[in-house]
């Protein structure tokens, strides 16, 4: 399936298990919820700056 980036907007392709597994859990009275989606791109970049932000930093 078609999804695009929250972060970037670039459209990226997921698989279909993830859209198996959020139709598992639909309420009939709910609002239908759409999964939150990052490209992997976007998830890498993430995930680089939350471990330099962990990092301590270097004395001068």
């Amino acid at each position: 399936m078609e999804r695009r980036c929250m972060l970037c907007g670039r459209k990226f392709e997921t698989d279909a298990l993830e859209d198996v597994l959020g139709k598992e859990e639909e309420d009939i009275f709910a609002t239908p919820k759409r999964p939150a989606t990052v490209c992997p791109l976007c998830q890498a970049k993430l995930r680089h700056e939350a471990e330099e932000s962990q990092k301590e930093p270097k004395p001068m």
